[in-house]
């Protein structure tokens, strides 16, 4: 459960991130000279993300408190604010 809470939140910074990194050019520059590409930055920033929040969620004592049913709609809906956020970036920006 707690990678399930970890992909939610890392679903919402990967978004976050190419808002960033689109508006804001020394973001996008300093990502490209760390790997030789953005993208490349970007999906490792996931990664680290993702990982480190699993673990850390694991060995939460709160995590059991979390009713494993609403896990799945938490998920759901950071994909589908994910999907709207970065559709309306892309179409109005």
């Amino acid at each position: 459960m707690g990678f399930s809470l970890a992909a939610a939140l890392t679903i919402l910074l990967n978004t976050a991130l190419a808002w960033a990194k689109d508006s804001y050019a020394p973001l996008n520059s300093f990502m490209k000279a760390l790997t030789g590409h953005h993208w490349t930055t970007h999906g490792l920033v996931d990664l680290v993300v993702f990982f480190g929040l699993g673990l850390v969620f694991m060995k939460s004592p709160w995590i059991e408190k979390i009713n494993p049913a609403r896990v799945v709609p938490i998920l759901i809906g950071s994909v589908v604010a994910a999907s709207l956020g970065l559709g309306l970036w892309y179409v109005f920006f």
